[in-house]
């Protein structure tokens, strides 16, 4: 917590600086030193901005020093804005300066072959040895809006308003459509980061950041790569809680159904595109939640009413019919008696009726957001004036299709103290689909915030000390370790796999059989038929010598020779699968699923990240596909789903507290009437991934006593 508590600090430091040093800082306008530099001076930076460039004596008028370490002050933050190969002489300079935070704005390094990666190792090194926070290489720099600093350290293109959005991107190349996108919306930020190759600054640190940040009400971010999954999603959730965080996931791996599990365990609201990113975080940064799904449409056009309407039921939004007594209201509005919603006054819409039906549909109770759709008209700023009044007055979330302009317009815009579009003003989108899906993603958050978030039980029986020393016995390889350590593994929380025995003819089979006591199952060892059923690798219920004998020669029959397994006939259950496994993306996951052979073919799993709480695994056994059969219904039993759950916590304990098992594998578990039986268990062991990033941190002594 201490040190959380002190990198998050670190993180504001870099932020709020009182003294920058641009080196590398040019008197060639177009180079990248050169607009660094002058987009400091042109934003009005509130500190002190020295140029640091051994061939001028001045740079845009400002004397400029030879060396960093001649700049008669303490330097805060320094944008290093030199070729690759010269970086690290100037981090060493950065820190004999003392400097605590530092920019590095040149590519080479991770892009840059063996040479590049050797460079970073480098640049990282000096970086954390001098106890000083690295945002780069490769980065585009940063901006804070707050008064009190107005720091512009990028080169990229873009000047967007001040306002309550933390802007993050892993990307260069997207910076300046970002800060232009954001500046065209009237879009306003509070922050912004790019952070490049994220050799050390992270997502996760400026989601630690923002959540104390006052001035941060919505976090917006671009993410190529997830880095720590399990600390982005424990941060992640914590944030969410009080912030909405929207985030477009780049890459092959977006379209990932693990992604979408990690997002939705974290409450981090996940779009597809860059449209929809700041479509749904200009409704966020402007409106509140709804506390519903309940939309009242009003507007000017029947026909794009029509298409909000549909819209809003293709994503989950309800149309309802409003009341009687606020039907009777508006049909005087209207002109005629069946008035409902949605609710359309007509291209030439009579501006007072058009703002008198706005208010009667706000104040109806039926709803719990309004879509207006506003068309050409000649009174046109009359109507907004209207809708912008009633988003103040009314309380509910308010969108708009405004023009078919996309942002926030002029005319409905509420300004703050520094004349940006502040809160209550209302964003436009360019269709009513737009406005529907954005709207229905903030009803999606304002649920997931709404509902028990869960917590992580109190296991009885669990000890893992001799099953991290198991761990270590074996190699790290990926190979399935054999049935004694898995054993030992499961042990050390509470878990006990069904007896078997593996032979290797009929009379070692014959022995198991006698020694665990008619009837028995018979099925071959190999994993890819060990469930199998149909295809005649499982025998049951065999009674005695002479079936043992029927059934060994009919598995040989089937799939061919190999070991065998014989185990003790198991009480009846419904056939699941519980899987464990490290996602290289999103990191540990938990899956459920029905087993057997068609549900093998049909059934995807559902799955969830860790830590798995009781939220986490009643959603699992509900939601996943054919849970009627776990669940009960229609005259069939309820399986002993509580059990289930407890295994479920049990698994993701254990891949939790040993992370180098790669993958735990259940498959099959038979949840009975009263109890559950685990028939099969396999684990795998990887080695942790070993990174440059993964070093030790020396952080500022101040900031590392709480200072």
């Amino acid at each position: 917590m201490r040190e959380n508590l002190a990198e998050s600090r670190s993180i504001a430091r870099l932020l709020h600086p009182r003294t920058v040093a641009v080196v590398g800082a040019s008197r060639e306008p177009g180079s990248i030193g050169h607009e660094i530099f002058r987009r400091l001076l042109a934003s009005e930076f509130t500190g002190s901005v020295y140029p640091v460039n051994a061939a001028a004596t001045h740079v845009a008028s400002v004397y400029a020093y030879r060396d960093l370490r001649d700049v008669p002050v303490e330097i805060d933050l320094v944008v290093v804005a030199v070729p690759a190969p010269r970086v690290a002489e100037v981090m060493r300079a950065c820190a004999e300066k003392g400097v605590r935070g530092v920019i590095v704005v040149a590519a080479g390094f991770a892009d840059g072959g063996d040479e590049g990666r050797a460079r970073l190792a480098d640049v990282i090194r000096i970086a954390r040895d001098g106890g000083m926070r690295l945002i780069g290489p490769n980065a585009m720099g940063v901006i804070n809006t707050v008064p009190t600093v107005r720091l512009h350290a990028t080169f990229a293109v873009g000047d967007p308003p001040p306002g309550r959005v933390g802007l993050f991107t892993q990307s260069g190349a997207l910076a300046g459509t970002f800060l232009t996108d954001a500046s065209r919306r009237a879009l306003g930020i509070s922050t912004f980061v790019s952070i490049g190759d994220r050799s050390d600054v992270s997502c996760n640190d400026l989601l630690r950041y923002w959540r104390s940040d006052p001035r941060t009400g919505v976090v917006m971010l671009h993410l190529q790569s997830l880095g720590n999954p399990r600390r982005f999603a424990r941060i992640a959730r914590e944030l969410s809680r009080h912030k909405p965080v929207v985030a477009l996931k780049s890459g092959r791996e977006a379209a990932h159904s693990d992604i979408g599990a990690l997002f939705s365990s974290a409450g981090v609201i996940r779009v597809d595109t860059l449209s929809q990113l700041f479509d749904t975080t200009q409704l966020l940064a402007c409106q509140p939640l709804p506390a519903g799904r309940r939309v009242g449409i009003v507007g000017t056009s029947s026909a794009l009413a029509a298409l909000a309407a549909d819209a809003c039921r293709t994503y989950g939004l309800d149309v309802p019919a409003l009341s009687a007594s606020t039907c009777a209201g508006l049909a005087t509005l209207v002109g005629h008696r069946y008035a409902t919603n949605p609710v359309d006054l007509g291209p030439l819409a009579d501006p007072d009726r058009f703002d008198a039906a706005l208010r009667a549909v706000a104040a109806s109770g039926d709803v719990d957001a309004i879509i207006t759709l506003v068309t050409p008209h000649a009174q046109v700023d009359r109507l907004a004036s209207s809708v912008r009044a009633v988003a103040v007055e009314s309380g509910l979330p308010l969108l708009a299709s405004f023009l078919g302009q996309d942002g926030i317009p002029a005319q409905l815009a509420v300004r703050d103290g520094s004349g940006t579009p502040g809160p209550g003003s209302v964003p436009s989108y360019a269709s009513p689909e737009s406005a529907a899906l954005a709207l229905s993603r903030a009803a999606d958050h304002a649920a997931w915030r709404a509902r028990d978030q869960g917590s992580v039980p109190v296991l009885a029986g669990i000890d893992l000390d001799r099953a991290r020393a198991e761990a270590e016995r074996y190699p790290k390889d990926g190979a399935w370790l054999p049935d004694a350590a898995v054993a030992t593994l499961l042990a050390g929380v509470g878990l006990r796999a069904w007896p078997s025995r593996r032979v290797g003819d009929q009379a070692e089979a014959l022995a198991a059989a006698e020694a665990f006591g008619w009837p028995v199952a018979l099925k071959i060892a190999d994993e890819r038929f060990r469930s199998r059923l149909d295809v005649g690798a499982v025998q049951l219920g065999v009674d005695d010598a002479a079936g043992l004998t029927q059934a060994w020669q009919a598995i040989r029959a089937a799939v061919g020779p190999g070991d065998m397994l014989v185990q003790p006939m198991a009480p009846a259950g419904v056939s699941t699968v519980v899987r464990l496994r490290q996602d290289p993306i999103v990191g540990p996951l938990l899956s459920l699923r029905l087993g057997g052979v068609v549900a093998d073919l049909l059934v995807d799993p559902l799955s969830r990240t860790l830590p798995l709480t009781d939220r986490d695994a009643a959603e699992l056994i509900q939601e996943i596909r054919g849970s009627v059969l776990l669940l009960g219904g229609s005259g069939a039993p309820a399986a002993d789903t509580d059990a289930l759950a407890d295994l479920l916590h049990r698994v993701a304990r254990l891949g939790e507290e040993l992370p180098a098992i790669a993958e735990i594998l259940l498959d099959p578990v038979l949840v009975g009437r009263r109890g559950v039986v685990l028939l099969h268990a396999g684990i795998r062991l990887l080695p942790p991934e070993t990174e440059p990033r993964t070093l030790p941190r020396t952080l500022p002594r101040a900031l590392a006593a709480g200072g």
